[in-house]
């Protein structure tokens, strides 16, 4: 079966991602490459700067512009979208905000993302206990997750898409689950938003930063909370944007040049077509996990429910990793994990020659 990556005019995109020319970047999930036109996104606020206070409203315009697109992309509201620094403030704002009680049980992956499990420690002391869920196989991680919810359950934390092993659960079957029990969902979306399709719809909290698939900068996320879990929370952290009576999380400015940047990447990303984007990330990933198996490399990643990160575990995954650098491939190293993580940029050419050089080392 062959995976071919979905039509995309990849002479203009190469054009827009200069750095390719130097080498096959598989690292997404660590940091998207930077498109040619965002240093004019954020020269763009800082000539509006130039007028002082005066370009408030313009400032204030593309962030409703931002919001509106966010909102379109995870197919909710945009009134439930607000920005912050990161994905990590967010969980945590959300953990130390949220009404638990003692004996109530935090429902994590045993290997997931410390950002998502480290923000409920704080709430340990208050006799609140957090339930670390084995995942022996990678196809098990929705089904495990949904069997540890009980009637002692109020929150559910899972990341879309796993950090190291590039699963995706399934957020429909968690919300249904969770809604049976009267919990919260609460994601860490930051490796799945952008790479592929969101309905965060049934979600009650689904928090990234734009860094990564998104393609944008350091310093802005943002959090999106259903109306229940807004209407449940009490900001622990306060300032002049959400005063004593707001149940906002945002307390201050947000990254207005992030801001710029973000809007003017999201509408070259809408240029090429979200659909296609996420066909050829499917494909190229589909077409690593099977070419990987086909040599009989240890395959993490489930190909029935990836997103755009596929993971090996190997011994030398070290030695690996530096060896495929040195033939222009750019991976990750999460010992004994090898990570590839290939956007809309990367072609089959990029994964066959990832697979073949991986190949080459042996085994």
């Amino acid at each position: 079966m062959t995976h071919e990556p979905s039509a995309l005019d990849d002479l203009r995109i190469r054009a827009s991602f200069p750095y390719l020319e130097r080498c096959v970047y598989l690292n997404t999930a660590s940091v998207g490459l930077a498109w040619a036109g965002e240093g004019n996104a954020a020269a763009q606020f800082y000539g509006a700067k130039a007028q002082g206070s005066t370009a408030m409203s313009l400032w204030a315009e593309c962030t409703e512009a931002t919001r509106r697109e966010l909102a379109s992309l995870l197919r909710i509201q945009p009134a439930r979208i607000d920005f912050l620094s990161s994905t990590t403030e967010a969980l945590n704002l959300i953990a130390l905000g949220m009404p638990l009680s003692r004996g109530q049980r935090v429902v994590v992956a045993e290997d997931e993302f410390p950002s998502v499990v480290l923000p409920w420690m704080n709430r340990v002391h208050e006799g609140v206990q957090l339930v670390h869920v084995p995942v022996g196989r990678e196809s098990d991680r929705t089904d495990l997750l949904c069997e540890a919810i009980d009637a002692h359950t109020r929150v559910v934390a899972v990341s879309h898409v796993h950090w190291r092993t590039g699963t995706r659960v399934d957020l429909a079957r968690l919300s249904a689950a969770c809604r049976a029990r009267d919990c919260r969902l609460i994601v860490d979306g930051v490796q799945a938003v952008g790479a592929l399709a969101v309905d965060a719809g049934g979600v009650d909290a689904y928090c990234a930063s734009v860094f990564k698939w998104l393609l944008s900068g350091f310093g802005l996320g943002f959090v999106a909370l259903s109306e229940r879990l807004a209407s449940e929370l009490h900001p622990v952290v306060r300032g002049y944007a959400n005063g004593i009576s707001s149940q906002s999380l945002r307390y201050s400015h947000i990254n207005y040049p992030g801001v710029f940047v973000l809007h003017a990447t999201l509408g070259y990303l809408e240029s090429l077509g979200w659909e296609s984007i996420y066909q050829r990330v499917d494909a190229l990933a589909a077409r690593a996990i099977a070419a990987l198996r086909s040599r009989g490399f240890e395959v993490l990643t489930p190909q029935s429910a990836h997103g755009g990160i596929v993971s090996i575990r190997h011994a030398r995954t070290p030695g690996f990793v530096r060896a495929l650098a040195e033939r222009g491939i750019v991976t990750e190293d999460a010992e004994p994990i090898l990570r590839a993580s290939a956007h809309f940029y990367n072609t089959a050419e990029d994964i066959d020659r990832f697979v073949n050089a991986l190949a080459a080392l042996g085994q």
